[in-house]
Parts: structure tokens; sequence; C-alpha cells
């Protein structure tokens, strides 16, 4: 008996210390911590079969076992007796509500009477410090398949209700769906940005979708609410610091005002001063220029002498002599000096050193009546000059006071394009604010003489001749508004602002626009609405004035595109001009493509893209500008290549074509060989490729010489 008792102590301690060895390393375990029995039954609750178990299993008594009032003492019995009649077992002792238990041995050869039993003691069934047992599959009482937990209750093993098994398995260290396999599956996960895969770790969801941000410049939507860089750009639409204004004729800071509170230090012979920057160009250095010497105790022609040559000092002869003044102590008003003797001399000489009175009203040599006060500081009241002094006695000083002003060459003004400009008077001196700085002599809104003609219909040199007959051209500019091209655009738009300012709006030149890709929603025969990146005709041909209105309309900072469709873009701008011999895809033939599952569309539709080149009986040249900074792409079917366009080229009478293209992708090859350049499209005419750039002034002076080469030819 006693060695089934040290049987059942051993088992314990091996079920403790297994017990501790899953304590320590719960931290480790990630696989789910209940067991997964089968089988026990609420009335037999109390037997906990272990896997692997070793030992006896403790069987439940009989009813009819009774505790009886026995000694512990061996009662007397042969030894074969024992071995076929005694059993040692475990009995159950009352209270039967807890698992009370007591060694024993019984005999089974004498109705089950209870030999020898030991005292009763309180056993467990199960950890009472670990309520959650294990899982067992069950059924419920409508008969679905479930399962219910197997629980230690103050030791003592019970069961849950049998709950139905769901569909679906759900992230939570539980069996959901009874397949004995815990948190299995796919899992994904929202957030405002977006819909991401995510993995059920120990009963918690780990989500890998990106989680909104703070917004910051950068070209990105990091916060995810549709918007990017939201109140973040600054006034050029643009991340970081805005751009300081210089004197290029540009808007550089993107305030609406061009070149404006530029200064720049300049010098003369006389001394140093500062000029302002006009229309791209510094002018009206208010240095002191050098001037013809006169008696005024100044050197005028700035030689480091003051009146040389002249004889400027007042004598004998100029004493008594009134002659007007208008400086201090006079307040106001024009009054006189006269030239005194300075120093007297000895008693019966003559006087030798002369000098001049101060400024005194006439009252002061001409004494009035003795009943008249004579204010020696206020004088006779004159016309207002340029003097800092109040001449006509208003309290004010030079005001209302502006004269015409020209600084180009005499000859030149009100020539062509050349005007006067004007200048205001402030203490004393002729020339103009810039805010709250005042310049002197500069000359504002004069227009001065081009140091060369430009090819715009009018006389910019101001030589009175037109040197360049203009020819009838319609020029037609294709722009790339994908989203790496913003610095360029801006760049593209100021230089086409900059040649505002020379050019006549003249009939011979007619101006178009077309640009892609940009997102548009687009509605199809059958109603249907969808988004596509599309190719656009922005202007059809008109003169400049609404062309250049038609650019300025145009927010360029919300056009962000992808698939540069710009080898169709030419294709189709030059399909209803060019020989039908020449024409390899008619509009009918043609149609967009899907590009990665993303529309491509026209607006007009294909059959519909059509520009309005002027033709017979007044025909025009054709002219062709490209800006794009990728290789040639084409989005179309049939698609179009490098070939199909240097043949239709060679279709179109008088066409001279222009690319700017960073040098990469003039004359690029895709990796099977096929040509994906730009450069041999400028073959025909008088086409040239250019390199792309984002200064403005440079893409200015390549448009001026392309004008040059077709317009003016």
């Amino acid at each position: 008996m006693f060695r089934v008792f040290r049987l059942l102590v051993t088992i314990l301690l091996i079920l403790f210390v297994m017990l501790l060895m899953f304590s320590c390393s719960v931290e480790e375990y990630s696989a789910p911590r209940y067991k997964t029995l089968e089988n026990i039954s609420q009335e037999d609750v109390w037997v906990i079969v272990e896997e692997d178990a070793e030992g006896p299993e403790i069987a439940p008594p009989p009813d009819v076992f009774q505790i009886q009032e026995v000694y512990k003492d061996e009662p007397d019995a042969s030894a074969e007796y024992k071995k076929e009649c005694w059993e040692a077992v475990w009995l159950r002792c009352p209270p039967y509500e807890e698992y009370w238990v007591a060694e024993a041995v019984i005999d089974i050869c004498d109705d089950f009477k209870v030999v020898i039993i030991d005292n009763c003691r309180l056993m467990h069934e199960c950890d009472p410090t670990d309520p959650i047992v294990g899982v067992q599959p069950c059924q419920t009482e409508d008969g679905f398949p479930g399962q219910q937990i197997v629980v230690c209750d103050k030791g003592k093993i019970d069961l849950t209700d049998c709950e139905k098994c769901d569909d679906d398995e759900i992230c939570d260290l539980e069996d959901n769906d009874c397949d004995g396999i815990v948190d299995e599956g796919t899992y994904e996960c929202t957030t405002v940005c977006e819909t991401a895969p995510a993995y059920c770790v120990e009963g918690e969801i780990i989500c890998t979708a990106e989680e909104p941000e703070e917004e910051i410049c950068n070209y990105l939507d990091d916060d995810c609410d549709d918007e990017i860089d939201e109140h973040q750009r600054n006034a050029c639409d643009k991340c970081g610091p805005l751009p300081e204004e210089v004197c290029d004729g540009i808007d550089n800071d993107c305030n609406g005002l061009m070149d404006e509170n530029l200064l720049q230090e300049c010098e003369t012979v006389c001394e140093k001063g500062y000029e302002i920057c006009f229309a791209g160009m510094w002018t009206n250095c208010t240095a002191q220029q050098p001037t013809e010497e006169w008696c005024n105790a100044e050197d005028d022609d700035c030689d480091g002498d003051i009146d040389e040559g002249l004889d400027c000092v007042c004598g004998a002869a100029d004493v008594g002599i009134l002659i007007p003044c208008m400086e201090d102590p006079l307040i106001c008003g024009q009054g006189y000096k006269t030239c005194v003797c300075a120093v007297a001399p000895p008693v019966n000489e003559m006087c030798t050193e002369f000098g001049m009175t101060q400024c005194k009203a006439t009252c002061y040599y001409f004494p009035p009546p003795p009943d008249v006060v004579c204010d020696e500081q206020k004088g006779i009241i004159i016309t207002e000059i340029c003097n800092n002094h109040d001449d006509d006695c208003d309290g004010e000083i030079d005001e209302d006071l502006f004269k015409a002003c020209y600084t180009g060459p005499p000859e030149t003004l009100n020539v062509g394009i050349c005007k006067a400009g004007n200048l205001i008077c402030s203490a004393g001196k002729w020339g103009n604010f810039i805010e709250d700085l005042f310049i002197d002599d500069m000359c504002l809104d004069e227009v001065l003489p081009l140091p060369e003609e430009l090819c715009n219909g009018l006389d910019d040199n101001c030589d009175g001749e037109l040197e360049d007959d203009m020819n009838d051209t319609d020029v037609l500019f294709i722009l790339d508004t994908s989203g790496s091209m913003n610095d360029e655009i801006d760049a593209i738009v100021s230089a086409l602002n900059m040649f505002g300012l020379y050019y006549s709006d003249e009939d011979v030149i007619k101006w178009g626009l077309i640009f892609g890709p940009i997102w548009e929603k687009i509605t199809n025969e059958n109603g249907t609405s969808y988004i596509a990146e599309a190719l656009k005709i922005k202007h059809n041909f008109s003169a400049f004035n609404a062309f250049l209105t038609a650019l300025a309309t145009t927010d360029f900072s919300q056009i962000d595109g992808s698939r540069e469709m710009l080898y169709d873009a030419l294709y189709l701008s030059l399909l209803n001009i060019a020989s039908l011999n020449f024409i390899e895809y008619g509009d009918d033939e043609l149609s967009w493509a899907t590009a990665y599952g993303t529309a491509i569309y026209s607006d007009p539709p294909i059959t519909k893209f059509k520009l309005n080149w002027r033709t017979l009986p007044k025909e025009a040249k054709r002219v062709i500008v490209i800006f794009t900074d990728e290789t040639a792409q084409s989005y179309m079917n049939p698609q179009i290549t490098n070939d199909i366009l240097l043949k239709l080229e060679g279709g179109v009478k008088d066409l001279s074509v222009f690319v700017f293209s960073p040098i990469s992708t003039a004359n690029s090859t895709h990796w099977n060989g096929t040509y994906i350049g730009w450069e041999n499209l400028c073959q025909t005419g008088n086409g040239q490729w250019f390199e792309l750039t984002n200064n403005p002034e440079e893409i200015f002076n390549n448009l001026m010489q392309i004008l040059d080469n077709t317009v003016c030819e």
C-alpha cells in the first residue's frame, strides 16, 4: 500500500516540476496553453487523464463503498490470500463536494470490504492556480459541433457550456473554428492610409498598414487625407524657403511682382550710389555724375578741386547787390543775400575781405513802416520748385512736383518701344521711391532700347526700322506635365511671361498648347465614368495674349501624371496636315491602351483630336516645341514608334520640330535596341534639340533663337 502511495507522490512531484518549468518559459512560448482533451463526462470530471501519464489511474469508488470504522493495523491473512484478494485503492471521503481521498486496501473476495484505510486528506484534481486546464470538442444541444473549456475550480475539474464552433478564426488565442489550430489563417487591417496584411502574434493583431503622420513638405500625402503638402508649401508652391528675388525679369519669390526692391551698389568718379533692377536689367545709378564746374563751393566735376578756374569770391564791386536765395535760415518763400565786408579794415583803409550774408526776407533789406513787424525768415511767396524749401509758404516742402525723364540715347526717345519715365521731387532731389527708400535720379517706367532686335514685330532697338519681316507661323507647345517636371514647368511659364513683355500681338503668329499626362474624369459613350491619365488640347491656335491667358489660368501644381504619351501627342498633332502616303495609321485605326491597370485617354477623343493649323489659301509655317524630362513613350494601339514619326514629319510642309529634354534622353535606346530618343526628330526643317533646364532666362533665350530661325527667317 505504501509503495503505491510513494508512487503517487513521485508522480505529483514530477507534475509540479513540469508546472514550474512551464511557468518559467511562458514568455517564450507562443503556442496555445490549453490542452485538447477528449471524452471527459460531466459526471466524472474529477478524473483527469493526463497525456502520457505514468502510474495507475484513480478510479471512482462504487456507490456500495462506505467508509467504515477500521483500524490502520494490517489484519492477519496469509500471503496467498493477500495476493489473490487484497487490492490497493483510493477511496473518496466525505464531504463529497470536495475532493477528499484516503489510501486503502479492500478485499475483493469479501464483498469489497475495507481492510486497511489511512487518514482522509484533501487532494486536488488540478492545479488551483491555473484555472484553465484545456479545451475539448463537444456537441451542442442543437447537435452542432462545438468545444468547451475544462476548468479547475478550487482544485476540482469542471466544464463550461458547449459553445458552437465559429465559421471564421479570429486572433484571440482561441480555436474559434474548432479545427485544432489556434489563430491560423490570413488577416488584414485598415488605416486611413491603406489596407494591408496583418499578423496574429499571441492573440494580438500586428498591423503593417501605413499609419498617418504629421504632414510635412515632401510632395507626399503624409496624413492620408488625399491632400499633398497642405498648408506646407511656400508661395511658389514649392517645399523649402522662398527663392530670393533676382534681377532676371521673373517673379522669383511668387508675390505677383517682378524684380521688386532690388538694389545694388554702383559707382561714378564722384561717389558710390545704388541702382535698381527694371525688367531684368540694372539701371538708374544714383551716384552723382560729374558736371561742369560752377561757382557753388562744390567740386562739380569730381576732380578734387572746388570751383577751379573760376573767380567765385565776391568783392567790393558786388557789395550791395541783392542776390535771390531760398536757403536756411529762411523758412519759406524767396529772400535775398548780398556781399558785405567780412573783416573791418583799419581806420582810413579799404576793406579787403568780403563775404555773403545769410539769406534773409526782403523786409530785412527794405524795412517796413514802424508798425509792421519784419519776420526775417519768411520771404516772398513763389511757385514751389525742387529745392527742399517751402517756396510757396504753405507748410509743405517740394509737394506735387513731377517731371519726365529718359536715360537712353536722346535720339531714341519716343521711337519704337522706347518711352520716357517720370521723376518726383523729395527733399530737393529728383528720383523715385522703392517702398520707403528714395533713389536719386531713378527714372521710373521708362523703356530703353534693347541691344538687339527681337523677332516680335516691334522696333526693339528704337532705330526707327523693323529689321525682320515675320512669316505667318503656327507655334505649338507640347508640354510634359508629369510630376517630375514641376520646376521646369515654372521656368517655361516664366520664360513665356518674359517674352510677353516685348512681344507685339501680331496676327502673323498663332499659338497653341497640348499637355499631358493629367488625371481627368472621363465619361465614355455608354455614360460610364472613370479616372484616366489624359492627353489634352489646352489651347488651340490663337493670338499671343489669349494663349498667355490660357497658360496663366492653368494650375500646374495640381497636374501630376506619370504616363508621358508625348510620341502620341506629336503624331496626333500632325495627323490632319500630313500627306496621306506618309500616314502609318489613320485616327480610326488608333485606340488608347491601358498601362498597368491605368486607363489612358485624350481630351478630345482620338477622332476629334485636331488642331486648327492654317492651310491654303493662307498657309503658315509649322513649329512644334516639345518640353519633357523623359525618354519617348507611346500608349496607343498600335504603338507609335520613332520611325513612324520620322515618316509622318516628312509629309508635313514647312515643319520644324524643337525638343527640350535632358542629355540622357536625347538619343536613348530601349533594352531591345528600339530608339526612344528625341534628337533625330529635330532633323526636319530648322529644328534643333536643346538641353532641358529650369533656368527661365536660358529657356527665354532659346525660344528667341527658335523664333529667329523660323518666324523671322
